[in-house]
C-alpha cells in the first residue's frame, strides 16, 4: 500500500474509518442497528487486522476508550506501526463531553494526528477567526503530535489557511455527488470542494468518499484519483472484511 508522509510519519493512502463500528451509517436507522449488532470488539479487531494485512496502517476514529484499548491490544501483537487519527467528536461512544477534554485524552494516548472536530470549528462565528482553535493546535504541537481539523465547509479550510493556524492536515468530505450528511445545509458545489482540496498545499484526509454507501467504489474511487492531490489520504469505513480487500485493490490500482 502506498504511503503519504505527514510530518515525519508514513500513513497508508487508504485509512480505516470507523463509523460502521459505532453504528453511524449516515443512511438509515435500520443500517445503524445492523452495524451496532455486528461490530463487537472481536469483529472490529478482525476488520482492522484485514487492513493491516493489506498495508493499511492507519485508523481514524472519534476519541473513546474502546478504540484506544483495541488498538493497544493490536499493537502488542503487530510488528509495524498502527497510526491513530483521533478526533474530538462528542457522541455516545464516550462519556467525555467537551472538545478540550477529548483533545487531552487524545494527547495522553498519543494519537499521531489529533483532530479538532467540525462540531467545534464549524460553529457559527462572528468575524474572521475560530475562537480557541489556535490554543488547541498549539497544545497538540507542544505534545509533539500532528494537528488536524475536520470540517464540512470550504470556508473553514480557507479561513484556517488565511489565518495561518498551523493545521497539518484537513479531514474533509469529497465525493462525486457532493453528499456530506443527511440534512447538511451547506451550498458548496462539488467543484468548489475539488478546488479547495487541490489549491491547498496541506494534505487532506478525504471523508465520505463513497457518500456513506451511496456511491459504488468503482465510481467513487476513480473520481478521487482524478481530482485529489497525490498527497491526500482516503478514509473509508468498512462494513465487512471483504470490503477492505475490494477497496485496497482498487486503491492500489488507481493511485
Amino acid at each position: 500500500m502506498k504511503q503519504v508522509t505527514i510530518g515525519n510519519l508514513g500513513f497508508s493512502k487508504l485509512v480505516c474509518g470507523t463509523n460502521p463500528f459505532y453504528g453511524h451509517s449516515h443512511f438509515s436507522a435500520a443500517r445503524d442497528a445492523e452495524y451496532l449488532g455486528r461490530f463487537d470488539d472481536q469483529t472490529m479487531e478482525r476488520t482492522i487486522q484485514r487492513c493491516l494485512s493489506l498495508g493499511i496502517n492507519t485508523v481514524e476514529s472519534c476519541a473513546n476508550e474502546r478504540i484506544v484499548q483495541i488498538l493497544a491490544r493490536m499493537r502488542s501483537r503487530h510488528a509495524g506501526p498502527i497510526h491513530f487519527v483521533g478526533n474530538t467528536r462528542i457522541d455516545e461512544t464516550s462519556a467525555i463531553k467537551s472538545h478540550p477534554q477529548k483533545l487531552s485524552f487524545l494527547i495522553e494516548n498519543r494519537a499521531e494526528i489529533c483532530v479538532v472536530h467540525a462540531q467545534y470549528v464549524d460553529r457559527p462565528r462572528k468575524g474572521d477567526a475560530i475562537d480557541g482553535l489556535p490554543g488547541l493546535i498549539e497544545k497538540i504541537h507542544q505534545a509533539g503530535l500532528l494537528a488536524g481539523i475536520s470540517t464540512h465547509r470550504v470556508e473553514t479550510v480557507a479561513l484556517c489557511e488565511k489565518r495561518g493556524y498551523g493545521v497539518d492536515t484537513y479531514l474533509f468530505p469529497l465525493n462525486l455527488t457532493g453528499f456530506v450528511y443527511p440534512g447538511y445545509d451547506g451550498t458548496e458545489s462539488v467543484q468548489e470542494r475539488i478546488d479547495i482540496v487541490r489549491n491547498t498545499p496541506k494534505p487532506f484526509i478525504l471523508l465520505k468518499v463513497l457518500g456513506a454507501g451511496r456511491i459504488p467504489p468503482k465510481e467513487g474511487l476513480p473520481f478521487l484519483a482524478e481530482n485529489a492531490k497525490p498527497t491526500d489520504l482516503i478514509s473509508l469505513g468498512f462494513a465487512t472484511e471483504e470490503e477492505v480487500s475490494e477497496a485496497a485493490e482498487l486503491v492500489e490500482n488507481l493511485f
